[in-house]
């Protein structure tokens, strides 16, 4: 798993599913990964993290949903966020916490979410958790 995601990070970027967990992709050396998701009553919210693993500080970091009507990225309290990264820090999005608020008519097994740096985008598909599932621990998550 290493050695793929090495391979990826000199290729630029790269789409990784591995059994039993959740998506990973790699784009411009920023890491994106743990990619879930709730509905709600008018949509999703959906977690992710980002992990810039750069020398250098990444912004914007666009997020958006195809086909949803909204795309948001927002904090705790509800305001718009605009996710920016210094070098070798983490996004982690959380219930509670930033997250991405999506209204739109679909609600599937998962929901594709694309993520833009510059002029670089990857798309991974956010696995909507059922009513009974707990979502992951990013503390007990190998990232490989």
């Amino acid at each position: 798993m290493k050695n793929i995601i090495v391979a990826a990070l000199v290729s630029g970027w790269a789409s990784i599913s591995v059994a039993a967990e959740l998506p990973l992709a790699v784009i411009d050396g920023v890491v994106v990964e743990e990619a879930w998701a709730t509905t709600q009553p008018n949509g999703v919210e959906i977690y992710l993290v980002i992990n810039n693993r750069n020398t250098r500080g990444v912004w914007p970091i666009g997020i958006e949903v195809p086909g949803a009507s909204i795309t948001s990225v927002v904090r705790s309290d509800g305001e718009a966020f605009e996710p920016t990264l210094p070098p070798h820090a983490e996004l982690y999005m959380q219930p509670g916490g930033v997250r991405i608020e999506v209204v739109g008519p679909f609600v599937d097994a998962s929901v594709p979410v694309t993520v833009s740096i510059d002029d670089s985008e990857v798309t991974v598909d956010a696995r909507v958790l059922g009513a009974d599932e707990l979502p992951p621990d990013h503390h007990d998550y190998d990232h490989g």
